[in-house]
């Protein structure tokens, strides 16, 4: 747990606390872990794979409002806010290992490790800063909203952040999805970037093989 940036600062019998009567859980794609208005607690942290965050509107059109990956956590909300309510649903977009701690455990460290709390606060900014640049790439171009969500999988995939890491190997659909496009639209983008050398096929997935597009674009440092 330590390699996550959220747990580091901890002791080791802090940890032990934490992971009192945890359970490891694998998931398959595509399996529903969290229902929007559910009443139960316990959080889940991520060890390996990524999950989407979604809505449905009121027609019924689904809304992708953040991706997850390693080392992150998701179902801290509803304890945050003190009632066992959840406020969206949670999807493995790929195989998935999650730990499931228990909340009396979470909120006892909170209580004790100002650390901790800071950490968990500095999770909730990071949230809020990827809410608003997912809200703000709803009024861009199509092509930069699909090369957005592509390094959003990649930085998903693995530690690091690193927007050459290996891209989920995700259904034309559900990229569309995530993208807030329609599908064909999409299907067009993604056959330009590869003609075009921008992504490429590797044994592990698709990667960026030329950032350029993304600097420009300024999803990425120059």
């Amino acid at each position: 747990m330590r390699s996550f940036p959220l747990f580091e600062g901890l002791e080791i019998k802090r940890l032990q606390s934490l992971l009192h009567e945890n359970r490891t859980l694998l998931v398959p794609a595509q399996h529903q872990l969290v229902f929007e208005g559910d009443w139960n607690d316990g959080l889940f942290l991520i060890r390996s794979g990524v999950v989407k965050v979604r809505r449905f509107t009121l027609p019924g059109e689904e809304v992708v409002i953040a991706l997850m990956g390693a080392g992150e956590m998701f179902g801290e909300l509803a304890m945050l806010l003190g009632n066992s309510r959840r406020s969206a649903d949670v999807v493995a977009l790929t195989p998935l290992e999650v730990v499931k701690l228990r909340w009396k455990t979470v909120q006892e460290e909170l209580d004790r490790s100002p650390g901790f709390a800071l950490g968990m606060a500095r999770l909730q900014a990071s949230r809020l800063l990827s809410l608003g640049r997912r809200f703000s790439l709803r009024g861009e171009d199509a092509s930069t909203r699909v090369l957005a969500t592509l390094l959003e999988l990649a930085f998903c995939s693995g530690y690091g952040k690193d927007p050459c890491a290996p891209i989920p190997d995700l259904k034309q659909t559900e990229i569309a999805t995530i993208a807030g496009l329609a599908r064909g639209t999409t299907s067009r983008i993604m056959t330009r970037l590869r003609s075009r050398g921008t992504i490429v096929a590797t044994p592990e997935g698709l990667r960026f093989a030329d950032l350029e597009p993304l600097r420009r674009r300024g999803l990425v440092e120059p």
